[in-house]
């Protein structure tokens, strides 16, 4: 489980060097990089919540004695969903613009 450090999303010239993994050298330039970020922001937000659901179970049936873990990734998984649905909604403005813009 791991949170993208914003300058890694956000550096500009950064992007493409932060997230790119090495079996994807057939997809290059932007739109790959653009691919990887918002799947990688996906996983990290599946991976999150999974992670709190497996720590209420386990607070649920006494089988864990501290809660500060448990609010920890309770945070990280709400951080992780808010940066998926601010980059969610930067994505709806950008098409709505572009389509826009053809009119």
């Amino acid at each position: 489980m791991f949170i993208l450090p914003m300058n890694s999303i956000i550096g500009g010239a950064n992007i493409g060097t932060a997230v790119t993994t090495p079996g994807n050298a057939a997809e290059t330039g932007v739109a790959g990089d653009f691919k990887n970020i918002l799947q990688d922001t996906i996983n990290n937000v599946e991976e999150t919540e999974a992670v709190t659901k497996v720590d209420a179970y386990n607070l649920s049936i006494g089988n864990m004695d501290d809660m500060h873990t448990m609010m920890i990734n309770t945070a990280k998984a709400d951080v992780a969903l808010q940066t998926m649905v601010q980059l969610r909604n930067k994505v709806l403005e950008s098409y709505q613009a572009v389509m826009n813009t053809g009119l």
